[in-house]
């Protein structure tokens, strides 16, 4: 997967309302996922206290990775699982997590119904975190 080169954070903000938010886009299963503006600063930035989740790092590292979200989207190979509500601790079957294994490259879905869904995020995982993906239980179509 290739990564996209931009100037800078303005760049790829408009790169991704233009590309996400005013474009339908689907999963390879026909799920309509619908991108949010507001979304932007949970999946392109880091917060620099994991702890306190304050987002206030722009991750060139993330936007760079900005156009694997649609690729694995429509990857009909992905690895899906239960996604893990950290706040609730416990798992949301709400929550997809699809999950590319050789980049460990992860995106998010919140499932609305079996037509629709909502960007949560998108993410290289570290080792660490993609063992914990993967312990998780799969996804079942529903």
């Amino acid at each position: 997967m290739n990564l996209l080169y931009l100037n800078n954070e303005e760049e790829y903000k408009n790169y991704f309302i233009l590309n996400y938010c005013k474009q339908k886009i689907f999963t390879y299963s026909g799920i309509e996922v619908k991108f949010y503006e507001d979304q932007f600063k949970h999946a392109f930035y880091e917060s620099e206290d994991y702890k306190k989740r304050d987002k206030s790092i722009f991750s060139w590292r993330r936007a760079r990775r900005i156009n694997w979200i649609k690729s694995v989207l429509l990857n009909p190979k992905v690895e899906l699982y239960v996604g893990w509500d950290r706040d609730k601790k416990k798992y949301n079957n709400n929550r997809r997590v699809s999950i590319i294994t050789e980049d460990n490259y992860v995106v998010i879905l919140n499932i609305i119904n079996e037509k629709k869904a909502k960007f949560i995020t998108a993410y290289t995982a570290s080792v660490t975190n993609a063992k914990k993906i993967r312990s998780a239980p799969k996804w079942e179509n529903k």
